[in-house]
Formats: structure tokens, sequence, C-alpha cells
């Protein structure tokens, strides 16, 4: 994830960006709470990897 995010400058303000767009992605696709729950938690993983690059 560093490599892929590297130079990008990600600030906490654009990640949380992001994961609102997944938000709304998945539940205008209808999927479900738990998956989107499932969904949000691997990428708010990703944070310190993604916000470092």
């Amino acid at each position: 994830m560093v490599a892929a995010h590297k130079g990008m400058n990600i600030n906490a303000e654009e990640f949380m960006a992001v994961l609102d767009d997944a938000l709304n992605a998945l539940e205008k696709n209808n999927i479900g709470p738990r998956e989107q729950e499932e969904v949000l938690f691997i990428l708010h993983s990703m944070r310190k990897e993604i916000m470092l690059g």
C-alpha cells in the first residue's frame, strides 16, 4: 500500500472521503450492513499505510 500511494500525500479528510464513497457504492448496490462493515473495516485497517504513502 505504501508504494502504491507514495507521493500522493493523502490526508485524513481525503481518506474519509474515500470511505464515504465506498459506503455510498455499497449501499447503492444493496450490499448488506454486515458486508458493508467488513469492507469499511478492511479499508480503515489500511489507513496508516495509505496516508504514509
